[in-house]
C-alpha cells in the first residue's frame, strides 16, 4: 500500500474514532431534573454540574460547571413577584412582554455588574411565558475572582412572577459553553396556570329573555 493511501486510511480511521467517541460521550451524558417546590419552575442540567449556595435574595437555584474546566461557568434561576399585569388576559402576554422586558429592564438587571455592555436583546421567553433575552458582557465575580464575563440571560413573565435564567462564563470561554447554556434555558418549564380560553369568553347572555320587576305599591316596572 502506498504512503498516500496509508495516510488517507489513518485519517479516515481517526475521523471515525472521533465521531464514535462523540456519540458515545453523548450517550453516556446524564441529566438531572430540578423543580422549585414553591414557584413550580423546572429545568434539566448535566449531572456533572454541582449545586451551590445562592448569593442573591431572589436566587432559588444555582449550578456551576466542574471546577476542572476552569471557565467559571454558572447558571442561576431567579424568581421575583410581579403582579403588575394580572389585570390583562393571557392572550395579551406577548404584547405585555414588550413593555415589561424591554431594553430598560436589561439595563437595570445588569446594573449590579461593572462595565456591562449589552451586545443584543430580542423577544423570547422561558417555558410557557413570554419575555425576552439578552447577550451581555461585564466584569464581575461569581465563584472566582473578578473577571471579564459574558452571558446569555432570558426572562419571562408567567402569571404573577418574573423568572430569570442567567448563564455566564469567562468571556474567552463563552462560545464553548453557549450551546449548553441554551440547552439549560430551553429546558425550562412552569406548572400550568393559564387556561387556553380567553378570559371573558362567556355565553351571549344578552340573548336571554328579559326580566321585569314591579315595585310593591308602585306602578313603576323595572325591566332587565
Amino acid at each position: 500500500m502506498s504512503g498516500d493511501r496509508l495516510m488517507r486510511l489513518f485519517q479516515a480511521v481517526f475521523v471515525m474514532i472521533v465521531v464514535v467517541g462523540a456519540f458515545a460521550a453523548q450517550a453516556r451524558a446524564d441529566y438531572f431534573v430540578w423543580q422549585d417546590p414553591k414557584s413550580g419552575i423546572s429545568l434539566s442540567y448535566p449531572d456533572t454540574w454541582a449545586m451551590v449556595n445562592q448569593r442573591q435574595p431572589d436566587e432559588v437555584f444555582t449550578i456551576t460547571a466542574p471546577s476542572s474546566e476552569g471557565d467559571d461557568a454558572v447558571c442561576r434561576v431567579r424568581v421575583r413577584d410581579d403582579k403588575r399585569f394580572l389585570v390583562y388576559p393571557p392572550h395579551l402576554g406577548r404584547a405585555v412582554q414588550t413593555i415589561s422586558y424591554n431594553r430598560e429592564f436589561w439595563d437595570e438587571y445588569l446594573n449590579e455588574y461593572d462595565n456591562f455592555e449589552i451586545y443584543g436583546n430580542n423577544d423570547g421567553g422561558l417555558g410557557r411565558g413570554y419575555g425576552s433575552f439578552a447577550v451581555a458582557g461585564y466584569e464581575g465575580a461569581m465563584f472566582s475572582p473578578q473577571a471579564k464575563r459574558r452571558g446569555i440571560i432570558s426572562a419571562s413573565l408567567y402569571f404573577d412572577k418574573s423568572y430569570i435564567v442567567d448563564c455566564s462564563a469567562r468571556a474567552a470561554a463563552f462560545e464553548k459553553w453557549q450551546p449548553l447554556f441554551l440547552s439549560i434555558i430551553g429546558s425550562v418549564d412552569f406548572k400550568k396556570t393559564h387556561d387556553e380560553l380567553w378570559s371573558g369568553d362567556y355565553r351571549n347572555f344578552f340573548a336571554d329573555p328579559r326580566m321585569q320587576f314591579k315595585w310593591p305599591g308602585k306602578e313603576a316596572v323595572m325591566r332587565y
